[in-house]
């Protein structure tokens, strides 16, 4: 597990909000932590320790000055020898010893949970997760240990997922009831409209039978004012013949 991957589940195992970043340095990828208030943080311990402090959760650091000393020595031991086996003979051995180490104890200071305890549970994940149950089964202390340490991470990580879970479901609930809204204003625009052309629609119809209903009687006129003047140049043709038979009797 990476170094920054790792103080991401601390910052949620101690309940801190997202916000910090994270890069690295050098072949071996150590992790920096660049603080709002002052200088650059180096270390996968020092971060989180710093963390620790940012979390109000100093206990995690030792309660005393004797347990203090025991959790920074076993933070040493994380980077110094967790940190640096990758044979299969390394890994066994360290795991042995952890296991013999932890024969009388719950936890690595005793029977008290520390950032020690976290921090060797990220550590060993890698390997655990390559050992045979078999293999596992051996190393009773230390699958005990790691059993505890999970009931103090997991429940918090598991609450605050949740916590992210219900946040995201809200958010999604606010853009679909947003979204439900743009549909309806779009529902009654395009009705809005949608009465509008068919008024208009009427209205143009109304308006071509009365236009058509005038032009039907300007033509009854049209042809009345056609009628009756035939009918006078049929009179006056008439009166005409008659005039023109009075002349040829002459």
């Amino acid at each position: 597990m990476a170094a920054a991957a790792e103080l991401k589940l601390l910052e949620k195992s101690l309940g801190l909000s997202k916000g910090n970043k994270y890069s690295a340095q050098g072949e071996r990828q150590i992790p920096v932590l660049q603080t709002n208030n002052g200088p650059s943080l180096t270390g996968l311990t020092t971060i989180a320790a710093h963390l620790v402090k940012q979390a109000n959760k100093e206990y995690l650091l030792g309660s005393t000055a004797e347990e203090k000393a025991v959790v920074q020595q076993w933070l040493e031991y994380r980077v110094t020898r967790v940190d640096g086996h990758s044979s299969k003979d390394d890994v066994r051995t360290l795991l042995k010893d952890l296991n013999s180490y932890l024969e009388d104890k719950v936890y690595l200071t005793g029977y008290n949970f520390t950032l020690a305890d976290i921090l060797l549970y990220y550590g060993l994940h890698r390997f655990i997760e390559k050992r045979g149950l078999r293999e596992m089964r051996v190393l009773e202390n230390l699958k005990n240990m790691i059993h505890e340490t999970n009931e103090h991470t997991l429940p918090k990580c598991r609450e605050i997922m949740q916590d992210d879970l219900s946040q995201v479901l809200q958010r999604l609930q606010t853009a679909s009831d947003a979204v439900c809204r743009l549909q309806q204003k779009e529902q009654e625009r395009k009705k809005i409209l949608n009465d509008h052309l068919i008024a208009s629609e009427k209205q143009h119809i109304i308006q071509w039978e009365d236009f058509m209903k005038e032009q039907h009687s300007k033509q009854a006129e049209v042809d009345e004012e056609h009628r009756k003047a035939m009918e006078r140049l049929k009179e006056q043709y008439a009166e005409m013949e008659k005039d023109l038979a009075k002349f040829s009797t002459f």
